[in-house]
């Protein structure tokens, strides 16, 4: 941690940035923040049959728990953003978080699936600022290939959510009822805003008194958009995204209902799944201390489209089967490792005075575009794998066009403010 601790030391003296808190520290409060949204849709996963029993309707409806989450998710970026912007980092997510606990409060007292589809929906606007603003934070603090570097690291503290959401969603069933699941989702927003208050001080050195103003938002946005570098990174990144979605929305089914797990063999497998961040975010780090994000991203991309092609072909020839299927989702989940960090730096680089809008403008696109192409492959995916093995091809194809224009215009001069 040497080098990283002589790396934020830089970052703050070119940046102008107010001391802030250890590396460590530092790492395990973002990745915490990371962790809001993962933990709030993967956590039902294993409760989707007993959910849909419960109100009487298919599974494919019951996954409108995950994609109403998503959708409140992904609206307020913009202004979650621009207020981090104007204000600082440290009171928006404190006024996030509320919001997700207020919501989550809303799920565990619901009682119709409309009003828990209304709650879920609040949830995911308070959730939105964990993540939008980790990421800024880090962005303060960082840049180039030591901003990857501390992605990377962050992305290890993630990687326990969907390790672990999982098999709480599985114990929850089994001392209660899936209401259980909410109560557990509470008390992780109120340990959020705890961690926050004590342990997080503002990055952000130079507040923009005119972040919030319409102009001033347009301004930043297009800046932010018209950067060739961050609009092609922006779009591979969603492609990539919609293919963590498509596998989520799809897991339940395809685990319980093709392949016949029950909820705990589900979990078990489902943690096997994503423990690979374990061991692909460190080896992120390590490369970057040789490569450029670019670099890796131009590695990791063909082999994602290597992972569905072989995928597919197993899925129509009626070769798949669990193990080869974890194998499968278990690839997918390191490239999508090494493409996201890295798309990540390359998207935010450019914008060091403007990381909380650019960060908004990137969450939103995953989310917006991401999470409905996901929604759409997830929803053939009580039909079997195939659904799952071509939209992940699908996605790849349409993800490296997008990584070549960026990494072409890698050159290009920054609209950086001085």
């Amino acid at each position: 941690m040497g080098a990283i601790r002589e790396g934020q030391a830089a970052a703050r003296a070119s940046a102008g940035a107010a001391p802030s808190i250890s590396p460590l520290a530092l790492l395990l409060v973002v990745g915490s923040l990371m962790t809001v949204s993962a933990l709030a849709t993967d956590v039902m996963l294993p409760a989707f049959p007993t959910m849909a029993r419960a109100f009487g309707v298919s599974d494919a409806t019951i996954q409108q728990v995950v994609s109403v989450f998503m959708l409140g998710y992904a609206l307020p970026q913009f202004l979650i953003g621009s207020l981090a912007d104007r204000f600082g980092r440290r009171p928006v997510l404190v006024g996030g978080l509320l919001v997700y606990l207020a919501g989550s409060v809303a799920c565990l007292a619901a009682p119709s699936l409309g009003w828990l589809l209304a709650g879920r929906f609040v949830q995911g606007l308070g959730s939105a600022a964990g993540p939008i603003l980790s990421r800024a934070v880090l962005r303060d603090l960082y840049a180039g290939a030591e901003l990857g570097r501390m992605l990377s690291y962050a992305m290890i503290v993630f990687s326990a959510a969907p390790l672990l959401a999982p098999a709480i969603g599985a114990l929850m069933l089994r001392l209660g009822n899936w209401e259980l699941i909410f109560v557990f989702l509470l008390l992780v927003a109120v340990a959020l805003i705890a961690l926050v208050l004590l342990a997080l001080t503002e990055t952000l050195a130079r507040p923009d008194p005119d972040a919030l103003r319409l102009g001033g938002v347009w301004r930043n946005a297009v800046r932010v958009a018209g950067d060739p570098r961050s609009a092609w990174s922006l779009l591979f990144m969603t492609f990539t995204y919609a293919g963590l979605m498509a596998y989520l929305l799809s897991a339940s089914a395809l685990y319980i209902g093709w392949f016949g797990l029950d909820e705990s063999g589900f979990a078990l497998v489902f943690a096997v799944v994503a423990a690979t961040s374990f061991v692909t975010q460190p080896v992120n780090a390590r490369l970057l201390r040789r490569y450029e994000p670019v670099q890796v991203v131009g590695v990791a991309l063909p082999a994602f489209l290597v992972v569905g092609a072989l995928m597919l072909v197993q899925a129509l020839l009626g070769a798949l089967t669990l193990v080869t299927f974890v194998v499968s989702v278990s690839a997918f989940f390191a490239c999508f490792s090494f493409i996201m960090g890295n798309g990540t730096t390359m998207a935010l680089d450019p914008h060091e005075e403007r990381a909380g809008i650019a960060s908004g403008l990137l969450g939103f696109a995953q989310l917006a575009l991401g999470t409905a192409l996901g929604a759409l492959i997830g929803g053939f995916a009580e039909h079997g794998p195939v659904a799952l093995a071509t939209g992940l091809t699908l996605l790849a194809l349409l993800a490296y066009p997008c990584y070549r224009l960026a990494a072409r215009r890698g050159d290009a001069p920054s609209d950086r403010l001085t």
